[in-house]
């Protein structure tokens, strides 16, 4: 039973615009290249494997472990003696600092994990890395992770 839990779900309508902009993409090909369908039909389902593959971040504490999964594509566990610090952080330029969201590497040697348009987070130190992890309540998060330190 996990001590403290949240899931983190796409923006609609961002997931929305990025489906539009698929069938636009994958259609105009099909279109000018008459016969060519297969390419539209393709695209968008390629397009919606993405879309559900980032649908859905979720976060769980565990009294030994902190597991984190991005879809079903990225996992990651810590281990609970590895985390040194928790901090709420606000990402202010996501785009500027990591180039988007999602799993990035930022110019500051941190390693963001991170959900469209959610900027608030955590910034958790390890033995060895630093992670900014998106979540909804940050200070709740951090007082979970401070519980397993005492």
């Amino acid at each position: 039973m996990p001590i403290y839990e949240e899931k983190l779900n796409v923006n609609y309508p961002f997931a929305g615009g990025l489906l539009l902009w698929a069938l636009a993409v994958g259609l105009i090909p099909g279109i000018l290249l008459s016969g060519v369908w297969w390419f539209a039909a393709l695209y968008i389902a390629l397009t919606v494997i993405i879309i559900v593959s980032f649908f859905q971040m979720r976060v769980s504490l565990y009294e030994d472990r902190l597991t984190i999964s991005f879809g079903f594509i990225y996992h990651k566990t810590i281990e609970a003696g590895r985390i040194e610090d928790c901090t709420p952080y606000k990402v202010k330029n996501p785009i500027r600092t990591y180039g988007g969201w999602g799993l990035r590497k930022g110019k500051d040697g941190t390693f963001a994990i991170t959900q469209a348009f959610i900027n608030e987070s955590v910034k958790l130190k390890t033995v060895g890395q630093i992670y900014i992890i998106s979540s909804r309540t940050p200070e709740r998060f951090c007082d979970a992770i401070k519980g397993l330190k005492k």
